[in-house]
């Protein structure tokens, strides 16, 4: 919280603007600082200037007031729900030029790629960006293992030109040496390997040493190796469908952001009529197996949140749910338990009937 030293008296110093937003839409916010009161589905983004895309700095939550600076151009807040906030490649094609291809520049041939976004029931489409190439090999060479190493180090390898999505990786010690590393994103992009440099992580005082090196020959030449979100679009019902121009064999998933809108449940046998019960509905994370790791711009956009309410029976072989809070689901299904509460639950579960998409949320801005 942010406290107005003083002698305690209320006043209009500090007033709070309410901004509402709908599915899809953003709010830059001008130059200053601010306490940023995010609603249940809003999320504050940064802008990625070597992705060249928006990240998501605070995901949606419900949590206390987070203080923002903007420098007007590069931090905006986000509804995201309703939208696309990500892709999973499972088959990255074959025959492509090695680039990046922002969305609405290419020409949909093997030399200037483009992907393309079906509404998914929504009212804005989605774009992408694709990348060809690129990406680092999903090990890294300990070249040399260093000493004394008191904790892990953080590795940081250096980021591929403008538009390419940045690779990362973790590491461990055993006996004060390292001992292996694990490639977390294997980023797109990459014109060159990139280099690692070893950081001590903080209190480590004698460590040093180490010398890691990327595969001077990079994975994923000739086929995408990303799709980057340049509009993540708007009001969407369902996942939408994304092609490629020329098609090759890929294909890709398209990660969403969505809430639960509504809730239902028939054809039961044997529940209790009028009983009420809680429900909780979780997410599944998006389905299909990528081909390279790069949680950053995919499954790992955000963490999934369920959705809470209650079950009101209206007979003996039906339900209407209500939700105090729609969550957020990276797909457009959901796994549903309900509590009994001592209550009949039936003998045949319930038909389960749920619907998906975007809500308005509301952002109260207070500048510091």
């Amino acid at each position: 919280m942010i406290n107005q030293m003083g002698f305690g008296v209320r006043g209009t110093n500090w007033p709070n603007t309410p901004i509402n937003l709908a599915s899809g839409q953003v709010y830059s916010l001008p130059s200053g600082q601010y306490s940023a009161h995010v609603g249940p589905y809003t999320a504050i983004q940064q802008y990625d200037g070597v992705q060249q895309t928006w990240r998501f700095v605070d995901a949606p939550a419900q949590t206390a007031p987070t203080i923002v600076s903007s420098d007007g151009s590069n931090v905006r807040l986000i509804n995201p729900t309703g939208t696309v906030v990500g892709a999973v490649i499972t088959n990255a094609g074959t025959g492509y030029t090695n680039g990046i291809y922002p969305a609405g520049t290419g020409n949909g041939t093997a030399a200037s790629p483009t992907c393309t976004f079906a509404a998914g029931g929504g009212s804005v489409l989605a774009t992408g960006n694709v990348i060809v190439g690129g990406a680092i090999n999903s090990t890294i060479t300990i070249t040399n293992a260093g000493t004394n190493y008191t904790k892990a180090p953080i590795l940081l390898i250096s980021a591929p030109p403008a538009g390419g999505v940045q690779a990362t990786a973790t590491c461990t010690i055993s006996g004060g040496v390292i001992n292996a590393v694990t490639v977390t994103n294997q980023g797109a992009g990459y014109t060159t390997a990139p280099t690692v440099t070893v950081v001590n992580a903080n209190g480590d005082t004698t460590g040093s040493g180490a010398v890691l090196t990327v595969n001077a020959t990079l994975a994923g030449s000739g086929t995408v190796t990303a799709i980057t979100i340049n509009n993540n679009g708007a009001n969407m019902t369902s996942v939408p469908t994304i092609s490629f121009s020329p098609a090759s064999t890929t294909a890709a998933t398209a990660v969403m952001c969505l809430t639960m809108t509504a809730i239902s449940g028939a054809s039961g046998v044997g529940y209790t009529n009028s009983a009420v019960a809680p429900l909780i509905a979780t997410s599944n994370v998006t389905a299909g197996t990528a081909t390279l790791t790069n949680p950053a711009i995919s499954t790992g956009v955000f963490v999934p949140r369920p959705a809470v309410g209650f079950a009101t029976n209206t007979s003996t072989t039906a339900f209407t749910g209500t939700l105090t809070d729609s969550g957020l689901f990276q797909v457009a299904s959901a796994n549903v338990g309900l509590l009994s509460l001592g209550v009949a639950l039936g003998t045949t579960n319930f038909t389960l009937t749920t619907t998906f998409g975007g809500v308005s949320d509301t952002v109260y801005l207070q500048t510091l």
